[in-house]
C-alpha cells in the first residue's frame, strides 16, 4: 500500500486540532482542580485516579495495539468489535476483583497517601476505559477520526464543566474531583460504542474475520513494551507514595509531571495516526517517512517546550503559588519528556514493522534504570530526584529506539533528530492547513 502524505498529514493535523482543544480546556481544569484542592488534595487525588489507568496498562495485554493493527490491515470491524466488548468487560471485572483483594497490603505501602474509601470509588471507571481504548483503537485503526477527536475533546470539556460543579460549587473536594473522573469515563466509552456502532453499519460484513488467538497473539508481543513504557513514566508516583508517603510531596511531583507533559500532544497526535499507518504501509514507505517524521516532533516539541518555560512559571506563582516548589522539578524532567516524544515516535514505526521485541527490550531496560534511580535519589532529593531519575531513563530509552531505528531504515542517527529547513518549511505549512480546517465548516478535526 502506497502511503498518501496528503491524507496521512490531514489526520496529523486534525488529531492535533484535538490534542490543542484538550490541551488549552485540560490545562485550565488541572490548573482549577490544583487551585481547589492544594497540594495535598491534589496528591491524594492523582494517585487514586492513577491506580485504575495502571491497571487498564497492565491489564490490556498490548489489545488496543493489536486492534489498532488488525483494523487497519482492514480486517472485519464486526470481529473486532464484537471481541473488544467481550473482552473489555471480562478484563475489567477480573482485574477490578483482584484489586480489590491486594488492596489492604497496597493501601499500607505505596498507596498508604491515597484515601481508601475513593480507591475502591475509583474502580468504577475500569470497564469504561477498558471499553473506550479498545473501541477506539479500532476506530483509529481504520482512520476514522473526525468524530472520535470530537469525542476527546467533548471527554475534556465535560471534565472541566464536571469540576466546576462537584469540586468549586458543591465543595466535594477530592471525592467531587473522583466522581468527575467516574462520570467523563463513562460518557466517553458511551460515546465510543456509539461511533463504533456507525463502522460496524458502514462496513456491512466487509473484511476477514478475527481470532481471539490471532489478537492476543499479536498483542503478547507488544505488552512486555507497552506495560514497560508506560510504568517507566508513572511507577515513580508509587515510588514516591511508598518512600515518602506525603501527598503534598506527590501534589508537587504531579503538578510539576503535568505541565511537562502538556507537550505530549505533539507527539501524540504523530503517533496515534502513524502506527496504522506504518502497519499498512510498505516497508520502503515506512523507512523513508520515519526520520522525516521524527524530526518534524523534535522541532515542534522543543518549540513548545521553550514556550512553557516562562508560560508555566508565571500561570503558577499567579495562580497556584502553593505549587511554586514544583518547578525544580518540573524543570529537570522537561528535558526528559522531549526525549519521550522521539520514542512514541519510534516505538510506532518499529512495533508498526511487526517487530515489537526491540521496543520490549527498550523499555525493559528503561525501567529498571528508572526505578533503581528512584530509589537511590528520592530519599536523597525528594521530588527533584525522582524527576532526574525520569530524566536518565527516558533519555536512555529515546538512544536506543533511535540507534535501532537507525539500523532498520539503514539512516544515520541525525537523520531523526536534527531539524532542517524542510522541517521549519513543513511546520508553517501545518499550521497553515490547521487554521484552515478550524475554520473550515466541517468543524476541523478531521
Amino acid at each position: 500500500m502506497t502511503v498518501q502524505p496528503g491524507g496521512f498529514r490531514r489526520r496529523v493535523a486534525g488529531v492535533f486540532a484535538t490534542r490543542i482543544a484538550q490541551f488549552v480546556i485540560g490545562f485550565a481544569n488541572s490548573f482549577l482542580l490544583a487551585r481547589l484542592l492544594g497540594p495535598a488534595g491534589r496528591g491524594a487525588f492523582y494517585l487514586v485516579m492513577l491506580t485504575p489507568t495502571v491497571l487498564a496498562s497492565i491489564g490490556q495485554f498490548g489489545l488496543p495495539s493489536a486492534l489498532s493493527f488488525f483494523s487497519g490491515r482492514g480486517r472485519s470491524a464486526s470481529a473486532l468489535l464484537g471481541t473488544a466488548l467481550v473482552v473489555g468487560f471480562g478484563l475489567a471485572a477480573v482485574l477490578a476483583i483482584a484489586t480489590l483483594l491486594v488492596l489492604p497490603w497496597l493501601e499500607i505501602s505505596v498507596l498508604r497517601a491515597a484515601p481508601s474509601d475513593l480507591l475502591r470509588l475509583a474502580l468504577i471507571s475500569l470497564p469504561f476505559q477498558f471499553i473506550a481504548g479498545f473501541i477506539g483503537s479500532v476506530l483509529i485503526g481504520r482512520q476514522v477520526m473526525r468524530n472520535y477527536n470530537l469525542i476527546l475533546i467533548g471527554q475534556t470539556l465535560a471534565a472541566l464543566l464536571l469540576t466546576i460543579a462537584l469540586v468549586a460549587w458543591l465543595h466535594l473536594g477530592v471525592f467531587g474531583a473522583v466522581l468527575s473522573n467516574i462520570v467523563v469515563a463513562a460518557l466517553g466509552a458511551a460515546a465510543v460504542a456509539v461511533e463504533g456502532g456507525r463502522l460496524l453499519r458502514s462496513s456491512k460484513g466487509s473484511g476477514l474475520g478475527i481470532r481471539a488467538s490471532e489478537l492476543l497473539g499479536y498483542g503478547l508481543r507488544l505488552y512486555p513494551a507497552s506495560v514497560t513504557s508506560f510504568l517507566s513514566y508513572r511507577l515513580d508516583i508509587y515510588l514516591l507514595g511508598w518512600l515518602l508517603g506525603d501527598a503534598v510531596q506527590i501534589g508537587l511531583y504531579s503538578m510539576a509531571v503535568s505541565l511537562a507533559e502538556l507537550t505530549f500532544f505533539v507527539p501524540d497526535s504523530v503517533s496515534t495516526v502513524f502506527f496504522p499507518r506504518v502497519a499498512a504501509a510498505e516497508r520502503l514507505d515506512a523507512d523513508e517517512m520515519t526520520p522525516m517524521i521524527c524530526r518534524f516532533t523534535v522541532l515542534v516539541t522543543v518549540l513548545v517546550s521553550v514556550a512553557l518555560i516562562p508560560a508555566a512559571f508565571v500561570a503558577v506563582n499567579v495562580i497556584l503559588p502553593a505549587f511554586v516548589d514544583c518547578m525544580p522539578a518540573f524543570l529537570v524532567i522537561l528535558p526528559g519528556v522531549v526525549a519521550l516524544s522521539v520514542s512514541k515516535i519510534l516505538s510506532s514505526y518499529i512495533s508498526g514493522l511487526g517487530l515489537p521485541g526491540p521496543v520490549a527490550a527498550a523499555s525493559s531496560v528503561a525501567l529498571v534504570i528508572n526505578v533503581a534511580a528512584n530509589i537511590v535519589l528520592i530519599p536523597v532529593a525528594g521530588i527533584v530526584g525522582s524527576s532526574t531519575a525520569s530524566l536518565i531513563s527516558y533519555s536512555v530509552h529515546a538512544g536506543m529506539l533511535v540507534t535501532i531505528s537507525s539500523r532498520l531504515a539503514h539512516k544515520p542517527i541525525g537523520a531523526f533528530l536534527i531539524p532542517g529547513a524542510a522541517e521549519w518549511m513543513r511546520l508553517r505549512n501545518g499550521l497553515r492547513q490547521m487554521s484552515l480546517l478550524l475554520r473550515s465548516p466541517a468543524g476541523g478535526v478531521s
